[in-house]
């Protein structure tokens, strides 16, 4: 069947990557992943954590190493109500399969007799999984018993919040990487108005990159913030 792969909401060039990842504390998950695709005895993974975790990045990131390199990969995010179970039917043929997540469907027996269906056909056809979801598998509701034990088949990995310094720090190296000049008091500003995710500061650079190239001026001020973003 067709899947309706989810555009990810970013453009490919500022898309969430292994290079501009703040790893903070969260080292293992980006060994793991960044690795994924040369281990052979890793089929599966399972990474749990809140919204600041970073776990959507990292399930990017490695979707689009796979993509990049040639493999078949499919991402999708499960917090969309417009999809039903027969979604999955069929992704066992990919190379790479990512769901994230997944708890936003837990208790829905179509949807776990699915992910039950799909851990079992990946591992007959060599299909890799990512799996990601806000509680670990034995906390996150689950009712089919057996899909339950199949979510902790491979590495169960809980992210932690980036601290304040790394939120700075992955700004700041964005920042540089375009040739911004973005000091201490445009960060701070930045920061008490705009979404913290990580992934949404990203996204806040790259508009600031280009409102500064149509600007012809590589300083972003308070001012300039305030215009390119209506605060």
């Amino acid at each position: 069947m067709s899947h309706p792969q989810q555009t990810l909401p970013f453009a490919f060039d500022v898309a969430p990557g292994f290079d501009n990842f703040q790893v903070g504390e969260n080292e293992l998950a980006f060994e793991l992943l960044s690795g994924l695709q040369a281990d052979a005895q890793i089929r599966q993974v399972y990474l749990w954590g809140g919204r600041q975790s970073g776990k959507t990045h990292l399930l990017m990131a490695t979707h689009k190493h796979w993509l990049v390199s040639g493999s078949k990969s499919f991402y999708i995010s499960l917090d969309s109500s417009q999809y039903t179970a027969t979604l999955l039917d069929g992704l066992d043929g990919y190379d790479l399969v990512v769901l994230d997540n997944i708890h936003k469907v837990a208790k829905q027996s179509d949807w776990e007799l699915g992910l039950f269906n799909l851990i079992n056909y990946c591992r007959e056809r060599g299909c890799k999984l990512l799996l990601s979801a806000d509680r670990a598998p034995d906390t996150a509701g689950w009712t089919l018993a057996d899909l339950r034990s199949r979510l902790s088949w491979g590495p169960v990995v809980k992210l932690q919040a980036l601290s304040e310094a790394d939120v700075r720090r992955a700004m700041l190296s964005s920042a540089s990487a375009r040739g911004l000049q973005l000091d201490t008091d445009a960060i701070d500003f930045l920061l008490r108005r705009y979404s913290r995710e990580v992934n949404s500061l990203l996204e806040a650079i790259a508009i600031l990159d280009s409102e500064s190239l149509a600007a012809g001026r590589a300083r972003i001020t308070i001012p300039f913030l305030k215009r390119c973003f209506s605060f």
